[in-house]
């Protein structure tokens, strides 16, 4: 079945609010269930009560977007326009039937809150991820129906990679992206866990922690460093005391080679009886 493509918007779906609608009906508020693929999971309290403010002074002007379900109705768009009817006291409210694929109602519920910027950096991670985890798209796909770039599809999908106390603490508005994307620069979850403490606890900027990450990744290429100075000099004077000899050992990524020095041709003679064990 050919995809409708959604990267426009909602724009030819969902009546914008000072156009005129047409096809719209009132149904019943408790008619209405939930979008099941609804991928906001928090509702800021403070903007849903000016919504219903609103709503009992004007009425509900957008219609929702619906679909038809067993029960009644499952919302496709308009979860919080329906949260404030009944907030306000509503018995009805102006709706519009649609019929869309589970595809589609992620994807129609998505690019609303998208538009509209109401998701959360990680409620808008995990919608990605269902669109490719369970509808098989690709980033690319992703990018498109959202019209994002894919390496903006990627980098949020790479926040569901931090430990979920991040996660939540993102959720939460205790730490940006740009937080995210530092602390993802980490090598274990126990690093990311520790900096997040420290961040919400001191209220680090992003180039505050951007520079504290750069320099404990610095001194661990030193550490590092220095233990293989350790055991590289450890070793020279093994070989040095075996060989009666100066040797060297030298390194270049992941190839090096032992140089061991000879004077005389005598000493050369001696050097190979050594290795060879006579």
């Amino acid at each position: 079945m050919q995809r409708r493509a959604l990267g426009k918007g909602l724009k030819a779906l969902i009546p914008v609010t000072d156009e005129k609608v047409g096809g719209a009906f009132e149904i019943a508020v408790e008619d209405v269930r939930p979008n099941r693929y609804q991928p906001r999971k928090i509702f800021n309290d403070l903007k849903l009560t000016e919504l219903v403010n609103s709503i009992r002074e004007k009425g509900v002007v957008q219609p929702i977007i619906v679909q038809k379900s067993d029960s009644g109705y499952e919302l496709i768009a308009g979860e919080r326009r329906w949260r404030a009817a009944q907030k306000a006291g509503l018995n009805t409210i102006p709706a519009i039937i649609k019929e869309v694929s589970s595809e589609e109602s992620l994807e129609l519920a998505l690019i609303e809150n998208i538009q509209r910027e109401n998701l959360n950096p990680i409620e808008e991670a995990r919608a990605y991820h269902r669109l490719s985890d369970e509808f098989y798209q690709t980033q690319e796909d992703i990018a498109k129906k959202v019209g994002k770039d894919r390496s903006s599809v990627a980098n949020f999908l790479r926040l569901l990679k931090l430990p979920k106390e991040i996660q939540d603490s993102i959720s939460n508005e205790e730490l940006t992206m740009g937080h995210a994307r530092a602390l993802l620069s980490l090598d274990s979850a126990k690093e990311q866990i520790s900096l997040k403490d420290r961040i919400i606890k001191r209220k680090m900027s992003v180039r505050e922690v951007e520079s504290y990450v750069n320099r404990s990744r610095e001194a661990k290429k030193e550490s590092s460093k220095k233990k293989v100075d350790i055991f590289k000099d450890r070793l020279e004077g093994e070989l040095q005391r075996f060989f009666g000899t100066e040797v060297n050992i030298l390194k270049a990524r992941n190839k090096g080679k032992i140089e061991i020095i000879f004077y005389t041709d005598e000493d050369l003679e001696r050097i190979i009886e050594l290795i060879k064990g006579e």
